[in-house]
């Protein structure tokens, strides 16, 4: 797996036909990154064969943000994002709320991969795939991964969202990031600068 301090140059050859992931904490700047590179696949690639799923939530601080933060003309791609996404580690306040939140981000996101899965396009971008994952399948993830020809996902890998209030998301959230990384081309972890 490659670090980067924040100066990494990945560049869209980098991951055409590729699976790769985007990995950090928070504020490392994954999204930012996936925005570039969504930003110049749209050059080479028919945008209408590129499908952005954005399961992350608004900002919060410096926690979160979309795609469609980064990038003007997100509306030439498919744009999927939910109507509502919680961050259930921050909005939760206990185990309880954190699962309920965990399970509403699940039930948002599902008929969105569902959309992909009947209408595929050749490049898939998958952003906060975690919010999914607290409560969802990996299997899901994987089943669209291998209906794309380039994917590219960002996820949350580290220590200060540590707390769920006993949730087990954090833990879930660990153990299947690792499992989806065994299946890329290329994992890529951001340091926060």
């Amino acid at each position: 797996m490659a670090k980067s301090n924040g100066r990494i140059r990945l560049g869209v050859k980098d991951i055409i036909g590729k699976r790769v992931l985007i990995l950090g904490e928070v504020g490392s700047g994954k999204t930012l990154l996936a925005s570039k590179l969504l930003k110049e696949l749209m050059t080479i690639i028919d945008p209408r064969e590129i499908t952005i799923i954005d399961m992350a939530p608004r900002r919060i601080g410096k926690v979160g943000g979309k795609i469609s933060d980064y990038v003007d003309s997100i509306d030439k791609a498919r744009y999927l994002s939910p109507k509502k996404v919680y961050a259930p580690r921050l909005a939760g306040t206990s185990r309880q709320q954190v699962l309920e939140y965990a399970e509403l981000n699940r039930r948002a996101v599902e008929p969105l991969l569902a959309e992909f899965s009947r209408s595929p396009t050749k490049v898939l971008i998958l952003n906060d795939v975690t919010l999914y994952l607290h409560a969802g399948r990996l299997g899901r993830i994987i089943g669209c991964m291998r209906l794309a020809e380039t994917f590219l996902a960002t996820a949350y890998r580290g220590s200060r969202l540590a707390e769920d209030h006993g949730s087990g998301i954090t833990n879930r959230e660990r153990r299947l990031v690792e499992a989806m990384a065994i299946r890329m081309d290329r994992t890529i972890e951001l340091e926060r600068s």
